[in-house]
C-alpha cells in the first residue's frame, strides 16, 4: 500500500513553499521521496528553506520565483528545466495576498493585482510546465484554491473571485491535459492559520472564536492539514483523480 504514495525520483516544484502550507507541502513530498524545488520571492530566503530541509533528509533545492511577474516566473521555469531535466508535479501554492474589503470599495488596479498574484503568473507558470509533461504523458498539477471559490464574501469579495477562477482554470486544464494521462485537480483549503491569512481571518481571537465555531471539527486549520491531500494527488494513489476540488476545511462546508 505504501507504494502507492511512493515518490521517489520524482521532481515535485512547489510555489510560495517558504513557510506555510506551500512548505509543509513541500516537506510531505521530500518525505515521500521526491525531489523538491522550493520557491520564493527572495532566493536566499528560498535557499535557506531548502538548506534546512536536507537537513531533515530531503532533496531539496531552492529557486526564486516571483509570481506577479511574468520575467521572474518565466526565468523560473528555465532554470527548473535546466537542473532537472522535467517537472513530475507542479503544486501551484503562490498567491498575492488576501485583500480585505468588499468589491464596492476595490477599484480596477486592485483587481489587476489580485488576478495577476492569484491567476496570472499561475497560468503562465503551467503554460511554461506542461508542454514536458506533455511530452512524457506523465504529471500532475494541484491549484491551491480556497473554499472561498465556492460562496460569496462580502469581506474576501476580490480574493474569492480569483480563486472562482483558479478552480475554473484548473476543471479547463484537466479537459486539456487528460488525454495527455496528466491529472490537475485544486486542493480548497478552508481557514488555515498561517502569515498569509492572519490578517484577514485569525489574527482577531474573537474572529477565529467565531470562525471555529462554523466549523464542526471545532477549529481552523493548521498548515500541515493540507500536505497529505498534495501527496495523494501527486502520486498513483491518485492518478485517476482529474477536475476536482478537494475541499479540506474540517467539514465547514458540509
Amino acid at each position: 500500500m505504501f507504494k502507492l504514495f511512493d515518490l521517489s525520483g520524482r521532481v515535485a516544484v512547489v510555489t510560495g513553499s517558504t513557510k506555510g502550507m506551500g512548505l509543509e507541502m513541500a516537506r510531505a513530498l521530500g518525505q515521500s521521496g521526491a525531489r523538491v524545488v522550493i520557491s520564493g520571492r527572495d532566493g536566499a530566503v528560498s535557499e535557506k528553506v531548502a538548506a534546512d530541509l536536507q537537513k531533515e533528509g530531503i532533496d531539496a533545492t531552492g529557486i526564486a520565483c516571483d509570481i506577479v511577474s511574468l520575467d521572474s516566473v518565466r526565468a523560473f521555469a528555465d532554470k527548473v528545466l535546466a537542473k532537472f531535466g522535467r517537472v513530475d508535479t507542479l503544486v501551484l501554492n503562490a498567491a498575492g495576498s488576501a485583500v480585505v474589503g468588499s468589491m464596492l470599495e476595490q477599484g480596477p488596479e486592485l483587481f489587476d493585482d489580485v488576478m495577476a498574484g492569484n491567476v496570472r503568473g499561475n497560468l503562465v507558470l503551467v503554460n511554461a510546465l506542461a508542454p514536458q509533461m506533455i511530452a512524457r504523458r506523465d504529471g500532475s498539477i494541484i491549484f491551491m484554491s480556497s473554499i472561498a471559490a465556492r460562496r460569496g464574501s462580502a469581506r474576501l469579495a476580490l480574493y474569492s473571485i480569483s480563486k472562482g477562477a483558479t478552480d475554473l482554470a484548473m476543471r479547463n486544464l484537466a479537459q486539456t491535459l487528460g488525454p495527455h494521462n496528466i491529472n490537475v485537480n485544486s486542493i480548497n483549503p478552508g481557514p488555515v492559520r498561517t502569515d498569509f491569512s492572519r490578517d484577514a481571518l485569525w489574527g482577531d481571537p474573537e474572529r477565529e472564536k467565531a470562525l471555529s465555531a462554523t466549523i464542526p471539527m471545532g477549529r481552523i486549520a493548521e498548515a500541515v492539514d493540507v500536505a497529505g491531500v498534495a501527496v495523494l494527488l501527486a502520486s498513483q494513489a491518485g492518478r485517476y483523480i482529474s477536475g476536482q476540488t478537494i475541499g479540506v476545511d474540517g467539514g465547514a462546508t458540509a
